[in-house]
């Protein structure tokens, strides 16, 4: 399964550093991959993810981090 999600906050190498970091804590993703200059994170996951636990992870890191889900 892959999710796509834009986090608008994003805006340097450590910004991406860190999300990865904290998705391997996640055992349900299989891989990430975080573009800073489109502000898109792919997410690869089995079914068990939990994108709600995930997404308040990731935004507790940076008051700029607002996960939002893209179309595409």
């Amino acid at each position: 399964m892959q999710t796509i999600v834009s986090i608008p906050g994003i805006h340097c190498a450590s910004c991406a550093a860190l999300i990865k970091d904290v998705s391997g804590e996640f055992p349900s993703i299989t891989s990430i991959t975080v573009d800073i200059d489109t502000k898109k994170v792919v997410i690869d996951h089995d079914e068990s993810f939990d994108m709600q636990k995930w997404t308040e992870e990731i935004e507790s890191l940076n008051p700029t981090y607002k996960v939002r889900l893209s179309s595409h």
